[in-house]
């Protein structure tokens, strides 16, 4: 039977197929609200990957750029951080970290808050995570122009040459659930892509939002969402602490910028800006797939 789990697979680990480490538990002893009214400063994390994160060093004048100290970013994540931080009534900063160094930097108060930094349960152990997911994407294929598929049962057949990232949720869920296919576990989503650009597999299992935006650079390909869709939610880490008025706003305004598809526009300005037609690619509103 089909697993209709949630796979908290990570955006690093949809990337990378690294395994999480374990985190120190987390002591409670800040107040997130407090300082950043008191700095007047908002600090988000930022993970260099694309369409969360990215450094335009260009410097393009293009719609969806949020300048910070002189850098232009781009993303759904700055410019969610950027709307967060007008609706506060304070400035943006962005704080540049890893995804394996996220949790640490909240819990060294180097950052406020971290989006797109997926809950699992041993992260869930240092820092919080507030209960409305800012944006949600699926599993899906980047696979041949020809391919016909529409339901993962389709795909259990040794005839489908699929790659997929070594150890992440994508993989225990192929393993579990299309044991018959033909799949090959590489280190990161290069070699993934590489594979599929070669012809070396049909099928590139990523996240759909990493499958759009593989198609636009290699410009081949299209993307698929097996049924039924496996849903990834995008999560919103905070500090643990007493006063929960910064969770709590976190998680009214993510909500809120997602129902009204400002999370969704945020993700479309992207798209264009890499030269995606928004139209062509899986939104990140799960409602619409």
């Amino acid at each position: 039977m089909l697993d209709r789990r949630l796979l908290f697979s990570g955006a690093s680990a949809i990337a990378a197929g690294a395994a999480f480490p374990r985190f120190a538990r987390a002591q409670p002893t800040s107040n997130s609200w407090a300082g950043v009214m008191d700095r007047k400063t908002l600090r988000i994390g930022a993970a260099i990957l694309e369409p969360w994160y990215f450094k335009d060093t260009t410097s393009s004048p293009a719609p969806g750029g949020v300048e910070v100290d002189g850098t232009v970013w781009r993303g759904i994540c700055p410019l969610l951080g950027k709307a967060v931080a007008d609706a506060m009534g304070v400035k943006l900063q962005i704080v540049e970290t890893t995804w394996s160094n996220a949790v640490a930097a909240l819990q060294a108060d180097q950052i406020d808050c971290m989006f797109m930094l997926d809950p699992t349960p041993q992260r869930a152990l240092a820092v919080d995570f507030v209960p409305t997911p800012m944006l949600w994407y699926p599993l899906a294929a980047l696979t041949r122009d020809d391919a016909n598929f529409s339901d993962w049962k389709d795909l259990n057949d040794a005839k489908w040459r699929i790659a997929v990232a070594l150890g992440t949720n994508g993989d225990e869920f192929l393993t579990g659930n299309v044991p018959k296919a033909t799949i090959t576990r590489y280190q990161n989503s290069g070699e993934i892509f590489a594979a599929f650009q070669a012809g070396r597999a049909d099928v590139a299992m990523v996240s759909a939002v990493a499958a759009d935006i593989a198609r636009g650079r290699l410009k081949k390909g299209k993307v698929i969402v097996p049924k039924p869709a496996i849903a990834i939610p995008g999560g919103i880490a905070v500090r643990k602490e007493p006063d929960r008025r910064f969770f709590d706003y976190l998680n009214t305004v993510g909500g809120y910028f997602y129902t009204t598809g400002k999370t969704q526009q945020f993700y479309e300005e992207f798209l264009s800006f890499r030269g995606i037609d928004p139209k062509s690619a899986i939104s990140v509103m799960r409602e619409t797939w």
